[in-house]
């Protein structure tokens, strides 16, 4: 009688699934939602006992409700070792290939007759070879009531497929084993990313795998989800910038990468906005505020890829300019900021009859940062001078506030006795000018103002009127942190 009711059990769970609808989906759906592999161990073990029944008649039973209960998104395969040949480490088959072929898969696991060994990692071997090149993720359920009989070490088989990039995640149920086959495949399912569960009846063996399928449904769930965002051709851009920065930014601009055109410009930007936008990839101009209705300077933040359905953010940090009291007046003719990870970068903000805007917060996206001032300089100096580094290295993470602190510098102090053309600091010992300062050509302005620069030692020279080369006023002067020397050449 009991392999005609194992008959009857299987026609009737066949027809049963038959009834469902199952829809048809194209090529793109599929690759977005997970596929199901199941390994069935039909080693001759299986006809051993299991709570009043044999394991293999557990095993059908219990997959006679999984599997048509499963989403009906999902691809379902089978996979059996063991079933065809005794002693033979080569007998694995792929019953069923990943499909919707549910029916097919019942039916034959009601023809399933136990008779081999265990090749576990050649099983899973033969999975994996399946899912190369494959986007979605394949979780393998394999079901052993033994340990490997046909490979030294199935956890490092394991082990390298995952490493090797393959797409896919094991759970590994132990059917009624000892402690010893256990171990090894509690290890199967470890390196393999999924859970290990134990049974010894088809309840134990039905509840382990009805944990899979909630994972699975999970799962499914989630890529309706990215399918129905991915649908929508609208996105949103939401930018965030430190509140206090806000005043240094006069525009932002929206350029749609595509062709280059202007699609949104936002004046008076607030410390959070969102910005709907189709589908696309766009680069952010910010205008940064100069004063006297000066046009903006303009640098790129860079670009962002807006998606359909979702909101990509952009969070600027900031660059706080702490400037000591005795430097505010120091005549800087531009404030300049670079990104050292792009030297494209290229902020300036110049002397427009006032410098409101030098010291205040700048919104800045995430890089490392170098501010340096440009000095303004009397028409005897010919050339433009270099910029004049006031800190480097200066790391700006998103939605961080850094401080830049320029507290030390030179004041010269005016010179009575004879007409002074210029001055010069150079890094002592060397001839590398860090600041040189000319005098205008109708008066001394600005030789006696302070300026700022980096702690250190210096050499100083003034150029005196008449005189071919300079003369040498200082050697190894120092500057420390935190002071603004007041240096006497003695002229």
């Amino acid at each position: 009688m009991k392999p005609v009711l194992t008959f009857l059990l299987g026609v009737f769970a066949a027809a049963a699934f038959l009834l469902l609808e199952i829809p048809t989906l194209s090529a793109a759906e599929t690759t977005a939602f997970p596929e199901v592999m199941f390994i069935l161990d039909a080693s001759g073990s299986m006809w051993g006992e299991a709570g009043g029944q044999t394991k293999i008649e557990a095993a059908r039973s219990v997959l006679s409700q999984i599997v048509p209960s499963l989403p009906p998104e999902v691809q379902v395969g089978l996979t059996v070792y063991g079933h065809r040949r005794k002693g033979d480490c080569s007998d694995i088959e792929i019953l069923i290939p990943s499909g919707n072929d549910r029916a097919g898969l019942l039916a034959q696991v009601q023809g399933i007759h136990p008779k081999g060994m265990t090749p576990i990692a050649n099983a899973i071997q033969a999975v994996a070879d399946t899912l190369k090149g494959h986007e979605g993720e394949t979780t393998i359920v394999l079901i052993s009531d033994g340990e490997e009989t046909c490979h030294d070490d199935p956890c490092g088989v394991v082990q390298s497929l995952k490493k090797s990039g393959i797409n896919f995640l094991l759970h590994v149920v132990g059917f009624g084993v000892d402690s010893k086959a256990n171990a090894q495949l509690e290890c199967l399912a470890r390196e393999g990313g999924g859970s290990y569960f134990t049974a010894s009846n088809a309840g134990s063996l039905l509840a382990a795998l009805e944990t899979v399928k909630q994972q699975v449904a999970e799962k499914v769930e989630q890529a309706k989800t990215t399918s129905k965002k991915a649908a929508s051709g609208l996105g949103k851009l939401e930018l965030r910038l430190p509140a206090d920065s806000a005043v240094s930014i006069n525009t932002f601009k929206i350029i749609r990468k595509q062709d280059g055109k202007l699609i949104k410009t936002v004046t008076d930007p607030s410390a959070q906005q969102t910005h709907p936008l189709l589908s696309g990839d766009y680069e952010l101009i910010a205008g940064f505020a100069n004063s006297n209705y000066w046009p903006d300077s303009e640098v790129s933040f860079g670009d962002v890829t807006v998606t359909g359905g979702e909101t990509v953010r952009v969070d600027l940090g900031e660059m706080i300019i702490n400037i000591a009291d005795s430097l505010k007046d120091m005549p800087a003719g531009a404030v300049i900021i670079t990104r050292e990870e792009d030297k494209a970068f290229n902020l300036v903000i110049p002397y427009t009859g006032n410098s409101y805007y030098f010291y205040k917060p700048k919104p800045l996206p995430q890089g490392t940062y170098t501010f340096a001032v440009h000095y303004k300089q009397g028409e005897l100096y010919r050339t433009r001078p270099e910029p004049v580094i006031l800190a480097d290295g200066v790391r700006i993470g998103a939605g961080e506030q850094k401080v830049v602190t320029i507290d030390s510098g030179i004041l010269i102090k005016k010179v009575l006795s004879s007409p002074v053309l210029a001055w010069e600091m150079v890094k002592a010992g060397t001839r590398d000018v860090v600041v040189r300062i000319d005098r205008a050509s109708n008066g001394d302005y600005p030789l006696w103002m302070p300026y700022a620069v980096r702690p250190g030692s210096y050499d100083l020279y003034i150029y005196l009127e008449g005189m071919d080369e300079p003369l040498p006023a200082g050697k190894g002067v120092s500057i420390a942190k935190g002071d603004l020397l007041e240096f006497d050449t003695g002229l």
